[in-house]
């Protein structure tokens, strides 16, 4: 499996996991818009699994991925879980994230890393971070903002591993919907495809202690990532039915469409 998020993008001079470009059909990736299928069940659509949108706003035509984090605060404590964001990605199931509460500078802390928000009065360079720092830079946190009266927030960020129910500190979740049914947490996402947890593990909980052991996933189910349909099945290109199982989905050698959670505003 590919990169979650397949390329790199500087947003002012940012650099996030943008996800592969927008695109009008399978044949023209580099298109700057997307044409979402009218109705969605009409088609299988995959890819286009988005990345952030730190300086421009999601959109039904171009969603991003939604994610619930609990980022780990210095002290090992967790933030809390909130709705949050994938910045780019660190592992195979861990992500830079941005947790979507904004921070107030005053609530700044030393030696927690934060993505600057909105500039405001506030003097970032005092806090830690880079001469010509802008919305969207990020940062270490080198002093406490207390007692601070100006107007600048910034967003808290952390790396976050995929988790299999509502996550604990340094976890964060995924969901996607399958054939409407009730949210499954992921357990792998790339541009294309998917893993969830339910296809077992083998000496204990895979991911405890926040540590992935891949030695301990076994036959983690695959589907088809997207953000416009679920359910439907398609063939996937050099399915052989007589070998198509472990990790693949179906025996017939299709795979099952996913919709991911995702931002549309």
């Amino acid at each position: 499996m590919g990169r979650p998020l397949k390329i790199q993008k500087s947003n002012n001079g940012i650099l996030t996991d943008a996800g592969y470009p927008p695109f009008a059909a399978p044949t023209s990736m580099d298109l700057p818009t997307v044409v979402v299928p009218t109705p969605a069940t009409t088609l299988p659509f995959t890819g286009v699994v988005g990345g952030d949108y730190t300086l421009s706003s999601p959109s039904a035509a171009y969603p991003v991925v939604k994610c619930q984090v609990n980022i780990a605060l210095p002290n090992g404590a967790g933030a809390g879980v909130h709705d949050g964001r994938i910045i780019r990605q660190k592992g195979a199931r861990k992500f830079l994230v941005a947790d979507g509460t904004t921070v107030q500078d005053e609530n700044l802390k030393a030696g927690a890393a934060y993505q600057i928000l909105s500039l405001g009065t506030t003097n970032w360079q005092a806090l830690g971070a880079p001469a010509g720092a802008i919305s969207g830079t990020i940062f270490t946190c080198t002093v406490d903002g207390t007692g601070l009266t100006t107007t600048g927030t910034a967003l808290l960020v952390g790396v976050c591993t995929l988790y299999s129910t509502t996550p604990t500190a340094g976890n964060m979740a995924i969901t996607v919907s399958i054939a409407d049914s009730t949210p499954t947490y992921l357990s792998k996402l790339t541009n294309k495809f998917a893993q969830d947890f339910n296809g077992g593990e083998t000496g204990g909980n895979s991911n405890s202690n926040n540590v992935w052991n891949p030695a301990q996933v076994t036959n983690n189910i695959d589907y088809a990532a997207n953000f416009f349909a679920d359910g439907e099945q398609f063939a996937k290109s050099g399915a052989d039915v007589a070998t198509w199982a472990g990790t693949q989905q179906n025996s017939n050698g299709t795979l099952t469409l996913a919709e991911v959670e995702k931002y549309t505003s």
